[in-house]
């Protein structure tokens, strides 16, 4: 392929393996059931970015969310955690959080706007032990809380003995937008998740980072649940070298979607959630349904070997086909305007879109 909007550059499982096993020789010996310097290490290293003492490496961010929340509300003695309508937790974990972990949710806030103070002030706190933080939100295409409204919701859970856990899948765009560390952003939170293998690319992972007591019991949670696995040194080795080839790149696509959102919204009959990105993502509201806009790009991909867009995620209230566009190095090696010029020419056959 040519050229692909979304994310990073392609590669083989096979290259892929080949480069682990390159890495690999640098190792003096796997991990143990999560033991042993290749994932300590690591986890040392994940928990120095995020400012916290500890860390853990686990299979999924399923298990990971979960997890945290239920060690907060068992610390809590309640059962209540605060959710946003779009949160993983409640949409595609088929919820998870209630039926195997006995948590309860309450949810906050309107499902096409961020969280807001307003929103928490209109809640039952006295029956939550923790409120999820999500930062980008996914849902509404990566927008994200004021620095000082986020401040405020942090304070408002702490005064109300609610924890506050911040769900970080995306959390590596959050620097460029808020101007601030990982610590300072992690430190509003007491416990954090973070995706490996998203933008960072790695094969699949995560890492929950806390209080040196909290990451012990929450090591304790993942053996009960199946988590601990007998060696987690590939997904260790991936995540590295996805740290490595994408970590340093994630500011420069949150700065290179700022201009590309606005770019492509000036397409006819496409518009841009939010208007003016706030992280390295967004979502594109096009109006054709999603079989006749897969059947365009696809068509335009056999034609000129680029991928202009993913496929359809969602349908919009109007009909509208919703399409995520994650910025990474793949999108990042062209300019804006390439996109723009071969989106239009793939949607240019839409009588739809001709009308709009």
């Amino acid at each position: 392929m040519t050229a692909c909007i979304v994310r990073h550059p392609p590669e083989s499982m096979a290259s892929t393996l080949q480069r682990l096993a390159a890495r690999a020789e640098g190792e003096k010996a796997p991990d143990v059931y999560g033991t042993g310097a290749l994932v300590e290490d690591f986890e040392d290293r994940i928990a120095a970015m995020l400012g916290k003492p500890a860390a853990v490496f686990l299979p999924s961010g399923t298990l990971a969310q979960p997890l945290a929340l239920k060690i907060h509300a068992d610390r809590r003695d309640k059962t209540g955690i605060g959710l946003h309508p779009t949160s993983h937790l409640v949409l595609h974990e088929q919820d998870g959080y209630q039926a195997l972990w006995g948590l309860t949710g309450q949810l906050l806030g309107h499902p096409r706007q961020v969280l807001t103070l307003a929103d928490l002030h209109v809640s039952a706190p006295e029956e939550l032990a923790a409120l999820v933080l999500e930062l980008p939100m996914r849902e509404i295409g990566g927008q994200l809380p004021e620095w000082d409204d986020l401040r405020a919701q942090v304070d408002w859970a702490h005064r109300h003995d609610v924890a506050v856990h911040i769900d970080g899948a995306r959390l590596w765009h959050c620097p460029a937008y808020y101007g601030r560390s990982l610590a300072e952003i992690s430190a509003q939170a007491d416990s954090v998740y973070v995706s490996l293998y998203k933008d960072i690319g790695g094969i699949a992972g995560a890492v929950l980072a806390g209080e040196t007591d909290f990451i012990a019991e929450a090591k304790v949670w993942a053996r009960r649940a199946g988590g601990n696995l007998p060696a987690f040194y590939p997904y260790i080795l991936a995540a590295e070298q996805g740290i490595e080839d994408n970590l340093a790149s994630i500011s420069d696509a949150v700065t290179y979607a700022r201009t590309l959102g606005p770019l492509l919204a000036s397409l006819p009959g496409v518009q841009a959630n939010p208007p003016v990105p706030q992280a390295a993502m967004f979502h594109l509201h096009i109006g054709l349904a999603p079989e006749a806009l897969m059947q365009a790009t696809a068509e335009y991909s056999a034609q000129h070997d680029v991928i202009v867009l993913p496929k359809p995620r969602a349908v919009d209230d109007h009909g509208n086909s919703i399409c995520e566009i994650s910025v990474g190095r793949s999108t990042m090696q062209h300019a804006p305007e390439f996109w723009l010029a071969h989106l239009g020419a793939a949607l240019a056959s839409s009588e739809l879109l001709a009308r709009a």
